[in-house]
């Protein structure tokens, strides 16, 4: 036992594990890849506080399978700003000025509390920035003490291009894996995808490369939108300008009632038993993995303030543990699994 905490505390600071946290920063809520010139991307604050973007974070698209679009200031979009806790911002191009080829439409423009450039041949920053077709990965960076940036949420996968179904460069992720070589049925073209409820935090590169290990088989060589995303077809923008979270709701009671009320012991489990003890009765229990597959559930009906938990031999790592209260509030809980 000693060598396995000693295991992961070598893991945890050598980065293996995830940098983010649950409800502590900004990711991407809605993606919008619409016709002509309606792209969108709607960024969510799921704190209890107001965020102050200026300076601090950043949108990079990684064009068409690029590892260097961070360094050209023309795919570097500066965010400023505040989003409001629980709020968010959606940004669209700035095709109002007069020369653009393609108008975005009316019913989207409306939805837009923050607009890019405009300026695909031009010298502006950021002037390349809302311009994906599908095949394009989007990150939202933050500056770090030491004045790196870090991606603290990304769609698509870094330096992949997918295919279309003929091997052509038109593509995008689709359904089927591997994701990339354009068989199936596209999900990032002509699609607007809405966050799912239960994502609690972005991807980083760290969180990415778990996917792609053969325990969890969601990522195993490419980005798939269903993970995590629900799908809407094209120029879908009604969502647009609110997102649902269970951020909102589990944060609430926390601060209520505080965080550390209902524990998890041991944490880490061993033999895939742990104990959940509450302040108020337990309704139910419910594990899930990183991406947000329900693996046990469990209800109660007797009032217990202090409830066993047996699960199936499950793969070491990490899972979030949900807990509804008899008074139907909800408190979640990350674990590891050893």
């Amino acid at each position: 036992m000693k060598k396995l905490l000693l295991l992961f505390s070598a893991l945890f600071s050598a980065g293996f594990l995830f940098a983010q946290t649950d409800c502590s920063d900004i990711f991407i809520s809605e993606y919008v890849e619409g016709w002509y010139n309606n792209k969108a991307l709607e960024i969510y604050n799921p704190t209890k506080n107001a965020i102050k973007l200026d300076s601090l974070y950043r949108l990079v698209r990684w064009d068409n399978g690029k590892t260097t679009s961070a360094d050209d200031p023309m795919y570097v979009l500066p965010l400023t700003g505040t989003i409001e806790s629980y709020k968010v911002m959606v940004i669209i191009q700035d095709t109002t000025k007069p020369g653009q080829d393609t108008m975005v439409w009316p019913e989207l423009r409306k939805k837009a509390t923050f607009l890019a450039p405009y300026d695909y041949d031009g010298t502006t920053p950021g002037g390349r920035c809302v311009f994906w077709n599908g095949d394009d990965a989007i990150s939202i960076q933050k500056k770090q003490n030491n004045g790196t940036w870090k991606d603290i949420d990304i769609f698509g996968e870094i330096g992949v291009r997918p295919l279309d179904w003929q091997g052509g460069t038109t593509g995008a992720w689709t359904d089927t894996k591997p994701y990339w070589r354009g068989t199936g049925v596209y999900l990032t073209k002509d699609q607007s995808l809405i966050r799912k409820k239960n994502i609690y935090f972005g991807i980083d590169k760290i969180r990415m490369s778990h996917y792609g290990d053969s325990i969890t088989g969601i990522y195993p060589n490419s980005f798939y939108a269903f993970a995590e995303y629900d799908t809407m077809p094209a120029n879908f923008f009604d969502s647009l300008g609110h997102h649902i979270c269970n951020c909102e709701t589990w944060m609430s009671v926390n601060n209520i009632k505080g965080i550390n009320s209902i524990t998890v012991q041991p944490n880490p489990v061993t033999n895939n038993q742990f104990t959940v003890i509450s302040f108020v009765p337990i309704a139910s229990v419910e594990v899930v993995s990183i991406v947000g597959r329900s693996l046990f559930v469990r209800e109660f009906s007797s009032h217990q303030k202090e409830v066993k938990i047996q699960l199936s031999d499950l793969p070491h790592g990490i899972y979030l543990v949900k807990i509804i209260t008899g008074d139907n509030q909800s408190v979640i809980k990350k674990v590891i699994i050893q």
